[in-house]
């Protein structure tokens, strides 16, 4: 593969047009007739579906001038932020004076959450457990060596309160931000924050999303705000930096979680750049025109379905309940707004430690773990049981327990991870654009990973644009 070509700033014109939608290929075509239930997807999905069934449309100059000025316009308004607020009308700032309660991660809620008597004992414990992770924080960030102990510490539980400097480590973000800068130059994030200024065509969608994106969140509560200016330049810088993506629905909520912990913009970028490029996630396909990874995430997770829980499958399949209808925002978002917020962090604890696996697993997990209230749903009570297992009182440690089993399970029949993607779906137009390592080093790599079964640590392969 060729390595990346810079330009200089002045020749930055010549790729305006690689800002445009990618066109898609036959082969994925084929996948939307299998999966019709689509059509039943709610008003809010219709941008992702409109990304899955996407049709390249011609160079308009008039409408790509009409785009450029309302860019401008929405950066302008974050720029300002709550300096200005003549831009926010009254019915798009949320009122919650009669909120009388928010709970341990920030959520706020209408009614008054109960107050928990103060244990003594278990106050004492958690203290212990938090030192014991700042000792093998340091030690971790000192030796830039992973901890022995870290695996049963984190499906264990990550303490909230260190989540932010854990976090950070398993996604190896300093590592990632240095290599890229020695290859490419200082200051990367911001250069992508002024490109996105002056050329991506994804941010009336990104700001379209900002402002509905975890509302009810302290963090996010403003519009303008502090928190929703960060979370509009990391997707807008993102999507100058990854043209093979650009913006998807979806990304948006993976990013507002890496702010609630990381905090820092740039720092969250790199998150995102981890996260989508990274070996250990390969989230990236996820989000790539025709969604090619969710499809074979479905198709994978039926096989899964009919081979380890058969009696939930049968019932399943006799309502026609495919997974298009439950399992979407599952992978696309590795389980956010699904379940818990306090579970869900449980899981992306375990998904930065272990990889896409957990993915796969998981989704079999709640369906092993509710066996015996999904046999006995109709097609409306299913329905209405997965749309409010996000908000249900769940056992999380039966829960995780199932995963840890499920994923043994996996293991064991070789099935943990996706079946490999097919010829067509491997040829991407930003192939020749990749820097890739040697193929001898490819191959060692590969066998590591093949060894250990799970996710590799080394450093993503980033698909580049022109500065």
């Amino acid at each position: 593969m060729s390595k990346i070509s810079w330009t200089d700033e002045e020749d930055l014109e010549q790729d305006d047009f690689e800002c445009l939608p990618h066109s898609g290929n036959v082969f994925i075509d084929t996948r939307f007739k299998r999966y019709s239930s689509w059509s039943l997807a709610s008003s809010t999905d219709s941008a992702l579906l409109a990304r899955a069934n996407f049709d390249p449309s011609s160079y308009d100059a008039e409408k790509e001038r009409e785009r450029a000025e309302e860019r401008e316009r929405i950066f302008e308004r974050y720029t300002q932020g709550r300096s200005r607020t003549d831009d926010i009308e009254p019915w798009e700032e949320p009122n919650f004076s009669h909120y009388m309660k928010k709970d341990h991660y920030g959520f706020i809620h209408e009614k008054p959450i109960p107050m928990e008597p103060v244990d003594k004992k278990s106050l004492e414990k958690k203290q212990m457990k938090e030192k014991k992770w700042l000792r093998m924080v340091k030690h971790w960030q000192e030796t830039n060596r992973m901890p022995e102990d870290l695996k049963s510490r984190i499906w264990k539980g990550c303490p909230d309160s260190l989540r932010g400097q854990v976090w950070p480590l398993m996604l190896r973000i300093r590592e990632i931000k240095q290599s890229n800068e020695k290859q490419h130059g200082p200051n990367m994030y911001e250069r992508m924050k002024e490109k996105a200024r002056r050329k991506s065509p994804d941010i009336r969608q990104i700001d379209l999303d900002v402002h509905r994106t975890y509302r009810n969140h302290e963090m996010f509560q403003l519009k303008y705000g502090v928190m929703q200016q960060k979370l509009f330049y990391v997707l807008a810088a993102y999507s100058m930096f990854n043209k093979e993506v650009g913006y998807c629905q979806g990304m948006a909520n993976v990013v507002a979680l890496m702010l609630m912990y990381l905090h820092e913009e740039e720092d969250a970028f790199w998150a995102l750049t981890s996260l989508l490029r990274g070996e250990r996630y390969q989230m990236n396909d996820f989000f790539t025109p025709r969604l090619p990874k969710l499809f074979r995430c479905l198709d994978h997770h039926m096989v899964l379905r009919k081979k380890f829980i058969p009696s939930v499958h049968k019932h399943l399949k006799k309502l026609q309940y495919e997974p298009t209808l439950y399992a979407t925002k599952w992978f696309l978002q590795c389980f956010l707004d699904k379940l818990p917020f306090s579970l869900a962090l449980r899981v992306w604890d375990i998904f930065l430690l272990e990889g896409e696996e957990i993915e796969t697993a998981m989704a079999i997990a709640i369906l092993r773990t509710f066996k015996k209230t999904l046999i006995k749903s109709n097609d409306e009570q299913l329905n209405d049981f997965m749309c409010r297992l996000g908000e249900s009182q769940l056992d999380e440690e039966k829960i995780i327990d199932n995963l840890s089993e499920v994923l043994l399970d996996l293991r064991r029949q070789r099935m943990s991870h996706l079946p490999k993607p097919t010829i067509i779906e491997e040829i991407k137009p930003s192939e020749s654009m990749s820097t890739l390592p040697s193929n001898k080093k490819v191959k060692k790599k590969k066998k590591n990973r093949d060894m250990n079964n799970g996710g590799g640590n080394t450093l993503p392969s980033m698909h580049m644009t022109s500065l």
